[in-house]
């Protein structure tokens, strides 16, 4: 055990963007050494990470810790804010909802740390529309057997 580290002088919260590809789409996790991936996401050919987007200030990643009897494991869960109603996206999201279609997610920070999401653990995507806000309610949720591990890397689009 050890002190927990000093603490930063500016560390503003919140999230500022994400991206996501569907996890039929990796064919090789890196190793995770310390809290940090030790390499980039190897990807199929012609594959690549898809640009997500969220409304300003909707975008938020929680990672509860839960103890079973076979150990702990991470509720991981990215939600946000999508606005209107198009058939583009109606279309999308139903797509992307598919069941046994699961995901990796990269989000930064407003400081440009990014984290992955889904490591050890699948991810399910799921948008609720609401005609009263006139927008969508998405997150991509799962149970993870690791915490979301750092990220470092340049997003390749």
């Amino acid at each position: 055990m050890k002190n927990f580290p000093k603490r930063s002088i500016f560390n503003p919260g919140g999230l500022g963007s994400f991206y996501f590809i569907s996890s039929d789409q990796v064919v090789k996790l890196p190793r995770l050494i310390k809290g940090r991936v030790d390499c980039v996401l190897e990807f199929k050919p012609g594959a690549h990470w898809l640009i997500g987007y969220a409304t300003s200030d909707s975008l938020k990643f929680s990672e509860k810790t839960q103890l079973s009897d076979h150990g702990t494991y991470y509720d991981q869960n990215l939600t946000g804010h999508y606005p209107g109603d198009g058939a583009e996206v109606q279309d999308l999201f139903s797509d992307m909802e598919q069941i046994g279609i699961t995901y990796y997610v990269v989000f930064v920070d407003l400081l440009g740390r990014q984290r992955l999401a889904g490591y050890a653990g699948d991810l399910n995507f799921s948008a609720d529309f609401s005609s009263e806000e006139k927008r969508y309610a998405f997150s991509f949720e799962g149970k993870a057997l690791e915490k979301a591990p750092l990220y470092p890397y340049i997003i390749n689009l």
